[in-house]
């Protein structure tokens, strides 16, 4: 049964034979035969289906067409090129000849690519460049395709989903009790494309946020450290840092209700806005790792006195931080990194000792069971760099904002399998328009 775009199911019954004789000296060359004659096979059954759909197509519409003639369109597919045979048609009421790929196909990237083989176009870019993605598309279906057609489905179909995103949003499950939600935000900057070669670098953020309730072992191995997040949601954008504030906080509202909701960030202002705004009831942690590299800044390589400086940080004491700073025999030797981090401590008093409000079944752990709630920003730091660097800051590559935008919400797509098949099985993937007049 196969579903249109429009009308109801319909019966569609073909057949084609696979046959295979020959001597074979090895299982190598038998493989190689089995495989030739199963793709063989594979074409002349797409072909032979797409024939029949059609013409089940026209009898369920007979009273708009008039079928014309047969023509014939060549259709890369994953068993290679396919010679598809499409029926012209005469519109009754306005007397127009069409083809049935322009009634049927029309929500598609390029008229080149099958739509199976468009998803896997879509998915082979969110892992590497377009024309490595090209290359091995091209291995697999044994017919060369270009890098642009790569191209083109992702820019289609991810402007597409932002399109749906905006517009048509999923109706959220119910949320999930838990008793203690973790938000973790971080950013980064990828090089802007540029038009002129003498033009200044310039440079535009991408935005990442997670949610999760926790931390568990991902192996039951003795002595493994390698950890998973559980529940966890991910968003990532290059949108203006007060609209993904907002999308950030529907998220947590849609999946979680928690008792308890920790905010972990560093100090930036941007990001400072943004959890005074959309979370103002949160407890905020400064994030350990950046306060160390500010307190390695001023000590540098004294490692007696980085030792004496971090151990009020660790007990989560502002005050007795700031009383340590300020008895430092470094102070006169160093003024500008000393006001540089008695500022950037005095500033963020409530990220420090927020540490000692949060309950501590959160803080500590039962034998294997790691802690719910950690004073470093690992968990973001990783993510930023599966998610973003290996596939946007590699190889001093740019990237225009849209265009990056479009490909960073197929990647995080691409994260939930069961949510990527569902979007591509879905008929409002291919009736949505991605550009509306």
């Amino acid at each position: 049964m196969i579903e249109p775009r429009r009308g109801t199911a319909l019966t569609v019954s073909v057949c084609a034979t696979a046959t295979l004789t020959g001597d074979f000296d090895s299982v190598n060359d038998l493989e190689r035969a089995l495989v030739a004659a199963t793709h063989a096979a594979g074409r002349e059954l797409y072909v032979q289906a797409f024939a029949a759909w059609q013409d089940a197509w026209l009898a369920a519409h007979r009273q708009r067409f008039t079928v014309q003639r047969w023509r014939t369109l060549h259709w890369l597919t994953p068993f290679g090129e396919v010679r598809l045979p499409v029926r012209v048609v005469r519109e009754k009421a306005s007397g127009r000849y069409l083809t049935l790929s322009k009634v049927l196909w029309r929500r598609k990237a390029t008229r080149l690519l099958s739509p199976a083989l468009e998803q896997e176009a879509c998915a082979a870019a969110t892992e590497q460049n377009y024309r490595p993605a090209a290359r091995a598309l091209s291995r697999w279906i044994g017919t060369r395709l270009g890098p642009w057609l790569v191209w083109a489905c992702v820019q289609f179909h991810g402007a597409r989903l932002l399109l749906e995103q905006e517009k048509s949003p999923p109706p959220p499950a119910p949320p999930v009790n838990v008793p203690a939600l973790i938000s973790e935000v971080d950013s980064t900057w990828l090089k802007a494309q540029q038009r002129r070669r003498r033009s200044p670098v310039r440079h535009f953020p991408v935005h990442l946020g997670l949610h999760y309730t926790g931390r568990q072992r991902r192996y039951q191995a003795r002595g493994s450290t390698s950890l998973r997040l559980q529940n966890k949601q991910l968003l990532v954008s290059t949108a203006p840092l007060a609209l993904f504030g907002s999308r950030f906080q529907r998220l947590a509202h849609q999946h979680f209700a928690p008792q308890c909701h920790l905010l972990l960030s560093d100090g930036d202002e941007g990001l400072q806005h943004l959890r005074q705004t959309h979370f103002p009831q949160s407890p905020w942690l400064l994030d350990r790792w950046h306060i160390t590299q500010a307190v390695r800044a001023f000590t540098g390589p004294d490692q007696a006195e980085f030792a004496r400086l971090m151990r009020p940080i660790w007990a989560a004491d502002s005050d007795a931080a700031l009383q340590a700073l300020s008895q430092s025999p470094l102070r006169p030797q160093r003024p500008k990194e000393f006001q540089t981090l008695f500022g950037y401590l005095s500033g963020h008093r409530d990220g420090l000792d927020a540490w000692r409000r949060i309950p501590a079944r959160l803080r500590t752990g039962r034998g294997r069971t790691p802690p719910a709630v950690k004073s470093g920003s690992g968990a973001v730091e990783k993510n930023i760099e599966v998610e973003i660097n290996r596939r946007f800051k590699r190889q001093g590559r740019s990237w225009h904002p849209v265009r990056a935008e479009r490909l960073l919400q197929l990647k995080r797509l691409l994260a939930q399998p069961l949510a990527w098949n569902r979007w591509w099985q879905t008929i409002p993937q291919f009736t949505t328009k991605p550009h509306p007049p």
